[in-house]
């Protein structure tokens, strides 16, 4: 546990810290084959779903390389998770509208374009979103590492995880990195740093799955810990049913998470919503789910994250917010009347701003 405490430590800080390196224009190259990067870089390589305590560990490693020896940041990804392909999945919900709640059906924790935005944050200079198909699929884990990680990317030196893969069949592993770089000739071999996993108070591996499993439970004060920060959902204020106001005594906003979006258990939770464009801040209460008490539903039942921000009382249609995710409350359920929903709304509004002072969260 100690080891946890450091990284969220060190990572709370992280941004201060390398504040030479953060903030920086990131290079992308974003569903494409076609680049080449000709500066030496230290490199990583892997989904980064979620950018938890354990990636950022292996950021800062990696970043720690590069002042060192005078490289450049890459991380290497996919545009499509490669799950998405070779097992051909897609997110559940959509393929069958009969599944109820969030349990049923996974996606990223964060979506490509939030990984992206948290690596440039963290000061990496370059990022590789590779497209993702089956001919790509059928790479050799040599091959990639000579073709794409050498040749295109200019590797120098490599962080990665006990459990990477890579390549067809995951043929590509920690093994066969040092492998190569022994038999390659001084000036075109690298460095091969393997990072041990972050553990959990139960000795247990952080990973994307594990958080996902506590978003799944509904237990967001943990997977908040696994992440390091605030688990959130960013969209565009969009038009909902028109009841939160005039019928409830709720005015809300709504926002659609995209379809690959991995959303917490169904429910109600305690929130710090942001306003993208003018960085203001407020406590909000949020549903999360397919309202289902109200019948004639216009986003027909699909997820939809559903928000009451506390002392604020502006029209934000059409703005773009992010939704923070604090604590859970109680998970979504079908009332038998919208004055009994009004009823728990009500109770939840009370809850919620009991929980805030409790905290003294501001």
């Amino acid at each position: 546990f100690p080891e946890i405490l450091w990284a969220m430590i060190f990572n709370s800080n992280y941004k201060r810290v390398y504040s030479n390196w953060s903030f920086r224009n990131m290079k992308q190259y974003v569903n494409t084959t076609d680049f080449y990067i000709n500066e030496a870089t230290v490199l990583t390589i892997g989904k980064f779903d979620g950018e938890h305590i354990g990636h950022r560990k292996l950021l800062a490693v990696m970043k720690n390389i590069a002042l060192k020896k005078g490289l450049k940041t890459a991380v290497f990804t996919f545009n499509t998770a490669p799950y998405e392909i070779v097992g051909g999945f897609r997110n559940k919900y959509y393929a069958d509208k009969q599944l109820q709640n969030a349990e049923q059906y996974t996606g990223q924790i964060t979506t490509n374009d939030e990984r992206n935005k948290m690596l440039e944050e963290a000061g990496i200079d370059y990022l590789i979103e590779y497209p993702f198909n089956k001919e790509v699929s059928h790479i050799g884990g040599e091959d990639f590492i000579m073709n794409i990680l050498i040749e295109k990317m200019h590797m120098k030196a490599i962080v990665a995880g006990p459990d990477c893969a890579f390549g067809h069949n995951k043929e590509g592993n920690a093994d066969l990195l040092k492998e190569v770089a022994k038999k390659l000739p001084e000036e075109s071999s690298y460095d091969v740093i393997i990072i041990e996993k972050l553990k959990d108070e139960n000795n247990r591996d952080i990973s994307s799955t594990f958080i996902r499993a506590e978003l799944d439970s509904g237990n967001i004060e943990k997977a908040n810990r696994l992440l390091g920060s605030n688990y959130s959902i960013h969209g565009r204020v969009v038009q909902g049913n028109m009841i939160g106001g005039k019928i409830l005594g709720f005015p809300t906003v709504n926002i659609i998470p995209p379809k690959n979006k991995h959303l917490p258990r169904f429910g109600v939770y305690a929130s710090k919503v942001r306003i993208i464009k003018t960085g203001e801040e407020y406590q909000g209460l949020t549903n999360v789910g397919i309202n289902p008490t109200v019948d004639n539903d216009k986003k027909k039942h699909c997820p939809r994250v559903e928000t009451y921000i506390y002392d604020f009382d502006r029209n934000i249609y059409g703005s773009d917010i992010e939704i923070s995710f604090i604590k859970f409350i109680r998970p979504e359920r079908k009332f038998s009347s919208l004055d009994d929903l009004k009823k728990q709304i009500s109770s939840d509004k009370e809850a919620v701003k009991t929980y805030f002072r409790s905290i003294k969260y501001v």
